[in-house]
């Protein structure tokens, strides 16, 4: 009930209310085989692959899983593929040239690190052998937990990150690799404005990258923001936009096209609504669409159930959408698919 009323008050506070551009029709596909927060999620042509991850079996324990699990979009069927080298969640990822990258993150340890790992397929299908397999990939500058990352072209962006799980030090560095090299080797970039911010929202599209709230410890109780900036390469210059229209943090963000980003499952409480409502109060299922050429952010149709850090891969006009965070400690066993039709 909270997170139902969480959700009107999202889409109530300053978001604009003329009819959006976009509407998404949901429904609810075969669950996964295991339910999970903190995944790598993206797409090898037709199969989506989910790596890694983070599961409460019970409230005082908490797995991370080396599973990688396999959608295959055109028979709406599961299955396992080969494990991650490690356990491991939290990382960056992105799915590029037939293959998929991931980047940083942390194990049961909670140590971060700077591994990388890349997801391809054998070509050895129908001998017996196993049709993908993992192999290293050029590690981070340094180890980072929580960093997010997307891609325009060849190159993928990896922003922010803790420097320990705790997040008593968050890195606001933005770093560049071009993963068409065939030793590529990051570059440092501008880093993010503002104080060291964690969990923000981040997405490419027409060919700058895109910065929405967060988290920021450098202040007691920690606390969320409504900072949104805009981020171009050519300039190495990160640019104010308009703030979104709440204090949030874990939104997923990912583009649509070369003008609109999706934002989806706000986590909006602050450490004061914890205290006083629990974990849960913060969760949303709210969808938002940003206009990168208005700046402006318009309410969607919601999610099927609120949850926050569900990630999404896209396949023409429909989006698919695995992994999250029900409620505290509650890991979705859903598979959300999005229709993704024009209105005007």
């Amino acid at each position: 009930m909270k997170s139902l009323f969480l959700l009107g008050a999202v889409l109530a506070c300053g978001l604009v209310s003329v009819a959006a551009p976009l509407s998404l029709e949901w429904s609810e596909g075969p669950q996964p085989l295991q339910a999970q927060a903190g995944a790598a999620v993206g797409l090898i042509g037709d199969t989506m692959v989910v790596a890694g991850g983070t599961h409460w079996p019970t409230v005082e324990f908490k797995r991370y899983f080396a599973w990688t699990q396999l959608y295959d979009l055109g028979t709406g069927t599961w299955s396992m593929g080969p494990d991650l080298p490690r356990d491991l969640a939290y990382a960056a990822f992105c799915s590029y040239g037939g293959k998929f990258y991931l980047f940083g993150g942390c194990g049961p340890d909670r140590v971060p690190t700077a591994e990388g790992f890349v997801f391809s397929r054998t070509g050895r299908e129908g001998d017996g052998s196993p049709e993908f397999a993992w192999s290293p990939g050029t590690p981070l500058p340094e180890p980072l937990v929580f960093p997010m990352g997307d891609r325009i072209g060849s190159t993928f962006y990896v922003l922010a990150g803790g420097r320990d799980y705790d997040l008593k030090s968050i890195s606001n560095d933005l770093y560049a690799i071009d993963l068409s090299a065939a030793q590529g080797t990051w570059k440092k970039l501008a880093p993010l404005p503002g104080a060291p911010t964690a969990y923000p929202g981040f997405a490419a599209c027409g060919g700058k990258l895109y910065a929405f709230g967060g988290y920021r410890t450098d202040q007691d109780p920690p606390y969320n923001v409504r900072d949104a900036y805009c981020y171009d390469p050519t300039q190495d210059k990160w640019t104010p936009i308009r703030h979104i229209p709440f204090s949030c943090r874990c939104v997923t963000a990912m583009a649509y096209d070369e003008r609109h980003i999706l934002l989806f499952g706000p986590y909006i409480a602050s450490a004061s609504d914890v205290e006083w409502h629990g974990h849960d109060y913060g969760v949303s299922g709210a969808a938002i669409l940003y206009d990168t050429q208005l700046d402006t952010y318009t309410p969607l149709e919601p999610m099927p159930r609120a949850l926050t850090t569900i990630s999404f891969v896209r396949k023409g006009d429909t989006l698919y959408g695995v992994g999250g965070e029900l409620l505290y400690k509650i890991r979705s066993p859903y598979l959300f698919i999005a229709k993704v039709k024009r209105t005007r």
